[in-house]
């Protein structure tokens, strides 16, 4: 098969609680499998590369996803609606629309949403070589 199509009347919007932190989150899984969310709906067999899965994230005002740490993955997050910041291994990053943070190989990472409305992120995790 040459492509996988998947949108919003394919692929379920679910509401679940934030990693290790405070709040809860709007989570879509458009491709691949979140070994860290079992009972979310997903395949692990969407990518042929080294990528693990694409989510969109909304997240409520003032919510955080807690510290945590990936080992044998790198992530991309990619802020689209909303401000945050975002601390990976210390440093404390100001997120605005359109700013892109990567956290590589167990980098310590975490995510408040700043701003007064809802923050939507893009999630890319892939595998390290």
């Amino acid at each position: 098969m040459g492509h996988i199509k998947r949108g919003r009347d394919t692929v379920e919007q679910v509401t679940i609680d934030t990693i290790g932190s405070k709040g809860r989150m709007k989570i879509t899984q458009f491709f691949g499998k979140d070994a860290a969310l079992p009972d979310l709906a997903g395949s692990d067999k969407d990518f042929e590369s080294s990528l693990h899965f694409l989510h969109e994230l909304i997240l409520e005002p003032g919510t955080q996803i807690g510290e945590h740490t990936h080992t044998g993955s790198e992530e991309i997050y990619f802020l689209v609606e909303g401000s945050g910041e975002m601390t990976v291994d210390g440093e404390l990053v100001k997120m605005k629309e359109g700013d892109a943070v990567l956290t590589h190989n167990n980098s310590t990472h975490s995510f408040v949403v700043t701003s007064s409305t809802p923050a939507k992120l893009y999630v890319v995790e892939a595998g390290v070589k």
